[in-house]
């Protein structure tokens, strides 16, 4: 099973410390350390295993944040997300330091999940980062594997399985199940982007099939090239409703 992303916090506000460590484990990456100021910092920069950073641009009362991003990209050559405020006006002298990725508080679920994998794609072909203050679908996601990221495209998703303790993700180039460490749900309503929930039909409790990769509904089942799934009462109407089943 491929590793969970491994995510280090820098932030000196307890209630945005406690939302993000219950959104990340909903999400299902792994929480290296939390510090909450400029020292400890510094210290976990260089003691602990991690892959990403999400660090507050304003800490100890002021910016300290650039001041630490000048030094992740000096010494550890590691993605870095800048927590801000919309309003934020040192948001274009935070942009020298060339963060990986942005997060705009408040923040939800779906935009936490989209700035990492903006900070991984980014990082990784060295993009410049822009500020969004809405809502970004990301087409794709990245699951870890060794010591390298595996970018998977949504729309070569057949389909999700539950398995235990993770979704299993069906990737059509690869022939490949992949991991990613949430439940089915979650995956349904926070990971999948927005512009791409429609194409994918719940057929049971515990499957989700995308709707291109259906060939034939027959016997209860709705069958792929891959393998079939069985139709549970609760979804038939709404799967004979999608694939405009009118007898």
């Amino acid at each position: 099973m491929e590793n969970a992303i491994s995510i280090l916090i820098v932030e000196d506000e307890e209630i945005w410390i406690e939302s993000l460590h219950r959104t990340l484990a909903e999400f299902g990456f792994s929480i290296a350390k939390t510090v909450t100021n400029v020292n400890d910092a510094l210290t976990a920069f260089g003691n602990c295993e991690y892959d990403l950073i999400l660090m507050d641009i304003h800490l100890d009362g002021r910016n300290s944040g650039i001041e630490l991003g000048k030094v992740v990209n000096k010494l550890y050559n590691k993605p870095f997300i800048f927590i801000t405020a919309s309003h934020d006006h040192h948001i274009k002298e935070a942009a020298i330091v060339n963060p990986s990725a942005y997060l705009i508080k408040p923040i939800n679920p779906s935009s936490l999940f989209i700035a990492i994998q903006n900070a991984l794609y980014n990082f990784q072909n060295k993009h410049t980062a822009v500020v969004k203050t809405g809502e970004d679908d990301f087409t794709s996601f990245f699951v870890k594997q060794g010591n390298r990221y595996k970018k998977i495209d949504w729309k070569d998703v057949a389909y999700l399985a539950v398995g235990k303790n993770y979704t299993g993700v069906y990737n059509v180039p690869d022939k490949i199940e992949y991991y990613i460490r949430s439940s089915l749900q979650k995956v349904l309503q926070d990971i999948i982007p927005k512009q791409m929930q429609k194409y994918f039909i719940q057929v049971n409790r515990s499957e989700v099939v995308q709707l291109s990769y259906i060939e034939e509904v027959a016997n209860g089942e709705v069958k792929t090239a891959f393998r079939s799934f069985p139709i549970s009462e609760a979804f038939n109407k709404e799967i004979r409703n999608r694939l405009n089943i009118v007898s």
